[in-house]
């Protein structure tokens, strides 16, 4: 399985170097990789493709703007995502693997209802590293049939709190040192928010983070999309 890299980071990665702020340029990488990809052919044609279909529980434009451009930036070998529906994001985020060039990446979508045609907008070109699975993402967390090791999680299936929250609880082991927490619909409830306060260690003295014991290397919103970056 191929691991992710980033260039002339893998070796302080393994030291244990890295703090918040070399991940800065990440801001100006994803905001360039998000205006590319709202300007090109691809994301007219999904537009089209999604109002053609139906755009009711769809993502939006911005945010699969964002989502491509976090997932260019990260270059995952391995991706998972819930609620993949019929496949808006999981065609963004199979168009980032395929534009970093990323052959043996695999994008695992998950959706529990019968109802939809799952992964129907996503293009036959990039279906080839496309994994639909259907039923519940606990029973397939609890069978195994998915990779222990993910490099990018994205939620996007049920919004509440509780669920958001479980989810988010349950894929964030599973991410390696530098993986993707990724969420749709962060304004929905306070489970995102919460989630990423509980990641932070304070140090006594001066009440600001402790970078040592803190389990994140960075976090954001862009739009309704919320990440962040593990530390391990």
């Amino acid at each position: 399985m191929r691991s992710f890299q980033w260039p002339g980071r893998a070796k302080a990665i393994q030291q244990g170097q890295i703090q918040s702020s070399s991940f800065y340029g990440m801001w100006d990488a994803v905001a360039g990789f998000a205006k590319t990809i709202r300007a090109s052919d691809f994301m007219s044609e999904m537009i089209r493709r999604r109002d053609a279909y139906g755009s009711e529980g769809v993502m939006g434009a911005l945010d699969c703007a964002t989502v491509y451009a976090l997932t260019r930036w990260l270059r995952p070998a391995v991706a998972v995502e819930s609620g993949g529906f019929i496949g808006m994001s999981s065609a963004f985020i199979l168009k980032a693997l395929a534009d970093e060039n990323l052959a043996t990446g695999r994008l695992y979508s998950l959706e529990l209802s019968e109802e939809c045609e799952q992964g129907a907008l996503v293009p036959e070109e990039l279906r080839p590293q496309f994994v639909p699975m259907r039923g519940k993402v606990e029973d397939f967390l609890q069978s195994d049939e998915l990779p222990r090791s993910t490099d990018l999680f994205l939620h996007d299936s049920s919004h509440s709190y509780k669920h958001m929250l479980w989810e988010f609880q349950q894929f964030w082991p599973r991410l390696r040192d530098g993986g993707l927490l990724v969420s749709h619909d962060v304004q929905m409830n306070a489970a995102f928010p919460e989630f990423i306060a509980n990641t932070y260690a304070h140090d006594r003295k001066t009440g600001r983070r402790d970078a040592q014991r803190t389990s994140h290397y960075e976090w954001g919103r862009w739009g309704y999309i919320g990440f962040a970056i593990k530390k391990s």
